[in-house]
């Protein structure tokens, strides 16, 4: 996928960027490949591979963003999905909440290079963030390699009662949810909707809407490591 295959393929999402936009990807994609020379950023760095598994996948969860909303992504990383839907969707906030200094500092030179004023970032811990940010965002996210159980009490106790967990899964997501169900039912969530994706190089995704119908109890989340070995769901940890 070039540069202008994954601008035509944003179009069906609702998404018409601009020039500048199309400049801000592609100073991204080129401090991907720069930094990832000296810090493992992703194992994703050919052109294609940005555009399309990492850019393009992103961007699959922002028609379901209501405009000039807010958006905590947990475990930002490289930016993904983040920074991504910042300059996609510049009428949304976004705050990235990244606990490693090495890849913060990355955010922050990717943010100053594509000159973006709707991004915050914070390199902090998820569980530590909580305690002045508890329930003060739209929308919450989290593009990471875990359970739905586990990224579930990460991400619902950021959203306000009314806000919606997006959480961005693979073919399993269906499965994931239903195993799931208990650990988001504690944490005050429901599942609103599902977008079911097939893609010819991203295989089959599933995002799921999930709203936050009343207020999660304040000892969630617990800390990463209790989260990990005790998942809400009473699911056998990895």
């Amino acid at each position: 996928m070039t540069l202008e295959e994954f601008i035509t393929q944003l179009e069906p999402l609702g998404i018409v960027a601009s020039p500048k936009q199309k400049e801000q990807f592609l100073t991204y994609k080129n401090l991907i490949q720069e930094v990832n020379k000296v810090l493992n950023l992703t194992g994703i760095d050919d052109d294609a591979g940005i555009y399309h598994k990492h850019f393009y996948d992103s961007l699959l969860i922002a028609p379901a963003m209501k405009p000039q909303a807010t958006l905590a992504d947990i475990g930002s990383g490289a930016g993904f999905p983040g920074i991504v839907i910042a300059i996609a969707r510049p009428d949304i906030h976004v705050t990235c909440i990244e606990p490693t200094t090495k890849r913060t500092n990355f955010l922050s030179r990717v943010v100053e290079a594509c000159n973006l004023s709707n991004v915050t970032i914070l390199n902090e811990r998820a569980e530590d963030v909580i305690v002045n940010a508890r329930e003060s965002f739209d929308y919450a996210t989290a593009r990471a390699v875990a359970y739905l159980d586990i990224l579930s009490e990460l991400c619902i106790p950021f959203i306000k009662v009314g806000g919606v967990f997006l959480a961005m899964k693979g073919a399993r997501g269906l499965e994931e949810y239903e195993e799931s169900k208990k650990a988001i039912t504690i944490l005050g969530g429901e599942l609103l909707r599902t977008h079911e994706f097939n893609d010819d190089v991203l295989g089959e995704r599933f995002n799921l809407e999930i709203v936050k119908i009343k207020n999660t109890p304040k000892k969630y989340p617990r800390s990463y490591a209790k989260i990990k070995k005790t998942p809400l769901s009473g699911r056998a940890h990895d």
